[in-house]
């Protein structure tokens, strides 16, 4: 299995789901915190996994990914597209599943 069909299989499915439960509740200030929320942490995550491959503590098989090779200030970064939509995908999927678990707030009432 490629990561890609590992994220058709699992991680989209869920991300469907998610959306499908929390739709009526989803405003453009969610979306906002969401995308600040992917921002951080591919900036926390991208360093972090790309020294970790160079390590060795693990690798991705060439022949499954779509690698993203970029030299930057000297130091190539070496992940797949895969791994950064992996930190994506889920990141989304915790945001909404917190706003699903989070109570729905009253209706405003119209002033008399």
């Amino acid at each position: 299995m490629t990561y890609l069909q590992f994220h058709l299989w699992f991680n989209l499915p869920g991300l469907c789901l998610l959306l499908w439960l929390v739709r009526g509740r989803l405003r453009a200030a969610h979306w906002k915190c969401i995308a600040v929320l992917c921002l951080i942490v591919l900036a926390a995550t991208t360093p972090w996994d790309n020294w970790a491959v160079y390590r060795g503590i693990w690798s991705f098989d060439p022949a499954r990914v779509h690698l993203v090779v970029a030299n930057l200030g000297g130091v190539t970064w070496k992940l797949p597209a895969e791994e950064y939509a992996f930190f994506l995908i889920e990141t989304v999927q915790v945001a909404l599943l917190t706003l699903w678990f989070l109570p729905v707030p009253p209706p405003k009432r119209l002033a008399a």
